[in-house]
């Protein structure tokens, strides 16, 4: 049983360490280049903390897919459901980082951040009834989810000359 628990814990982590790893293929080459060139907000902490704080939130929501996964909810749908809102965000969160900086869309990358911010909101409203723990654990979460798309509109605010849509 406890080997069972382990499994399910790596797993887990393996599975959200594996988006922040996609996200850091796109992510850390352009800080310095491309994303050091727009107009930011001042209250932007410094580029040395964005890897720090994403591997926190990263083992954050690997211990809440844990909480998810291995609750004894009452209702299989409802933690089903769970399940696929919380992939559903990882997944939002890659394309997010894809589009932002691998195609250079802040634009688009706003739309999909609304987007992951709505999901993620449905997602510790689900959690509600199936790990109070994954809810706390998803909160940290919505705060930099907030913060980066806040940030990203603003980015597409005061940089008028970036392109909306890049082909």
């Amino acid at each position: 049983m406890v080997e069972h628990k382990l499994v399910k814990l790596a797993i887990s982590f393996g599975i959200c360490l594996l988006a922040g790893y996609f996200n850091s293929l796109y992510v850390l080459p352009l800080i310095p280049t491309w994303f050091a060139s727009l107009i930011r907000p001042d209250f932007l902490p410094s580029e040395s903390y964005f890897v720090p704080i994403g591997l926190v939130v990263y083992l954050l929501l690997g211990f809440a897919l844990y909480f998810i996964w291995h609750s004894d909810a009452r209702n299989y749908h409802e933690k089903r459901f769970c399940l696929f809102l919380f992939i559903f965000s990882l997944f939002l969160n890659v394309l997010w980082a894809y589009t932002f900086f691998g195609l250079h869309s802040p634009f688009i990358a706003l739309m999909i951040i609304l987007l992951l911010f709505a999901i993620l909101m449905s997602t510790i409203y689900q959690t509600l009834s199936v790990s109070f723990g994954a809810t706390l654990l998803l909160l940290p979460y919505l705060v930099i989810a907030f913060v980066v798309a806040y940030t990203n509109y603003y980015i597409v605010t005061m940089n008028p000359n970036l392109p909306f849509i890049v082909i």
